[in-house]
């Protein structure tokens, strides 16, 4: 946990533990002898299956009082489905970020440790290669990201939950399901952190190579072109391991992300039925509240995979870089400079960054308009349903009261 990165993270990553989401950081820079490190871990176990047993709780609550308003509302079709679907995968949520701590704990120490070692290693590897980026613009970039949208989670996430909870639920249930929403909502805020971890690493690593560019325009001496290929070797070796660290990251998030993708898309697709549903009702004060949490919904997916998108642009910039030194070196007999050029645009063209769940989809701006498209299509598609349905249901209300008329008047004659 050392380095000024980690430094910089640790009181998002200590906000993270406390919703039960990664474990302690420091529990991280101790000794796994020591009865300090026992003790925490032992809380924090505890903790954890505290809240998965509170979990548990809240999806049968949510379940039961679905159950009366589905039956109140006389709408038993998809929608019980999909309000079934949905609390019941933000408990598989809930259990499988616990497994997932506890199976790749020490995977997660190896990523710290990854992230803190290759900072350390840029400053010395090139210290005499220019000024250091400014600490403070990282720490500036992580609250604008991170900082403002867990504010806004907490503010207004919670009370638009919390007016649009149902009526049957008691003041405790609904304190005690929204902070587990807002828990899972915040496991996309704990990838995004990680990607702009890895996203910092590669903008120092990009600085490295421009400078070394510009020292390779005006490079004359033999001596000093040796020197500046062997830091070209060096960024090269280093950027490798980036596509490492991203690898590691995948399989520590894999099924976590992955069932967090699927909670966002079913809920959006639950408040749209329910929307429908209650479109009819004078009465309905929470239409607008519904319109609220979709977006919000909808821009918890949109940030990681618009970091991501931008950290994979940030990696794909190198190759820009390389093309811009080999045209523009103006040395006699550069044929260490080509050596090094060519491995480095072969590792470029084979080692492409990816932010993946496991394989299943690519986590970036693509993927993001694919997951709207299909959103969008599955209402309509839901929508028509229900348009169905209820013509059906006029049908068969106009046959009964025509039906009771005749009755009616035959009686009458």
């Amino acid at each position: 946990m050392k380095g000024q990165l980690l430094a910089t993270a640790r009181p998002y990553l200590q906000l993270f533990s406390l919703l039960s989401l990664t474990p302690p950081p420091s529990s991280y820079e101790r000794s796994h002898q020591s009865w300090q490190w026992k003790l925490l871990m032992l809380i924090f176990t505890c903790y954890t299956c505290c809240t998965c047993l509170l979990g548990a709780y809240i999806s049968y609550v949510n379940i039961t009082i679905l159950e009366v308003e589905i039956k109140e509302l006389m709408v038993e079709d998809f929608t019980y489905a999909l309000g079934l679907s949905q609390k019941i995968i933000y408990l598989f949520l809930l259990v499988t970020n616990s497994v997932y701590m506890l199976i790749y704990y020490h995977k997660l120490g190896r990523i710290y440790w990854e992230i803190s070692s290759f900072e350390l290693e840029i400053d010395a590897a090139f210290q005499s290669f220019g000024s250091q980026r400014k600490h403070s613009s990282f720490r500036v970039y992580l609250f604008t990201r991170i900082g403002l949208w867990a504010i806004f989670l907490f503010v207004v996430l919670s009370r638009l939950n919390i007016t649009e909870f149902s009526n049957y639920m008691a003041w405790r249930d609904k304190i005690l399901t929204e902070y587990i929403l807002l828990m899972m909502q915040f496991k996309s805020l704990e990838y995004t952190l990680f990607v702009m971890l890895i996203q910092e690493l590669l903008l120092r690593l990009r600085q490295k190579l421009i400078q070394i560019q510009q020292e390779l325009t005006v490079c004359e001496q033999h001596d000093l072109l040796q020197a500046l290929v062997q830091a070209m070797r060096k960024n090269k070796h280093l950027l490798a391991r980036i596509w490492k660290l991203v690898s590691e990251l995948e399989e520590y998030f894999m099924l976590p992300m992955l069932l967090f993708f699927l909670y966002n898309g079913v809920s959006m697709l639950h408040i749209v039925s329910w929307a429908f549903i209650q479109a009819v009702n004078p009465k309905d004060c929470c239409r607008y509240l519904r319109f609220g949490r979709f977006l919000i919904l909808i821009f918890d997916l949109l940030i990681p995979c618009w970091i991501s998108h931008n950290c994979i642009k940030t990696y794909n910039s190198f190759s820009r870089i390389l093309h811009n030194i080999r045209c523009g070196s103006s040395l006699v007999t550069p044929q260490l400079l080509k050596m090094i050029l060519m491995e480095y645009a072969l590792q470029m063209e084979h080692l492409k960054l990816r932010f993946t769940c496991g394989g299943f989809f690519d986590i970036n701006l693509k993927y993001f308009a694919g997951m709207v498209l299909t959103i969008i299509s599955y209402t309509t598609i839901l929508i028509q349903f229900k348009l169905q349905a209820m013509l059906e249901a006029k049908q068969a209300a106009t046959q009964r009261l025509s039906l009771s008329s005749n009755d009616k008047s035959s009686l009458n004659a």
